[in-house]
């Protein structure tokens, strides 16, 4: 078995989106004065690789902790849509067609964005799903949506138009994954647990595919 970490690192220096918190990792206890480590993390719960819950655009939906375990954890049926853009562009409903999802697959897209990660233009000029694109996918009925991007959306809609389809049809949505350029297999086991975290619309989560 095969694992391949598709989680951002995550410290202090890692972006976030303008008005949001720096992740802040404080010591605590330390063996000298406690005799046992530990740390305390000041952090958004939307920070690095991260689940949105429905409750994040939509107030009647589902806060973090109410996601089925199902979503989170993907046996089959998980595609990688290879769809590489570059500043502010949008993936158009086309190139999404070009793909045979069906209901209850779980949809990863691969831009090749998270090459930019480090870079100021990240979280300013990303890509993402034209609304036409969003609807597609949700009138299909996926389980999940995730992008190799800080945003769903792309960075000049300040409506957050795809963010609010996904969120009114209860499906999560996972940004800021990496290294779904290294999956090379169309059958592979999907996991991505957040935090246990009541009534809070996302998570940091680990996210991990399993290939046999």
């Amino acid at each position: 078995m095969k694992i391949i970490d598709l989680t951002q690192d995550m410290n202090e220096n890692t972006q976030v989106f303008p008005g949001s918190p720096n992740l802040k990792i404080l010591k605590w206890s330390t063996y000298k004065m406690d005799e046992y480590d530990s740390e305390m993390i000041f952090t958004s719960t939307h920070l690095g690789t991260h689940i949105d819950a429905p409750i994040h655009f939509s107030p009647t939906g589902e806060s973090v902790e109410k996601i089925p375990l199902e979503k989170a954890v993907v046996l089959d049926n998980t595609k990688v849509l290879k769809i590489i853009k570059n500043d502010d562009e949008i993936i158009d409903v086309d190139e999404v067609k070009r793909y045979n999802i069906k209901k209850n697959d779980t949809v990863l897209i691969y831009t090749g964005w998270s090459s930019n990660r480090l870079k100021d233009k990240y979280l300013k000029k990303n890509p993402g799903l034209s609304e036409q694109a969003a609807e597609h996918l949700a009138n299909l009925g996926i389980n999940l949506v995730g992008i190799d991007s800080p945003n769903i959306d792309p960075a000049f809609d300040k409506k957050f138009k795809s963010h609010k389809i996904f969120s009114a049809k209860s499906i999560p949505i996972i940004e800021n994954l990496t290294n779904l350029d290294k999956i090379h297999k169309d059958k592979f086991i999907f996991i991505a647990l957040p935090l246990k975290l009541e009534n809070c619309s996302g998570s940091p989560i680990r996210a991990v595919a399993l290939i046999n």
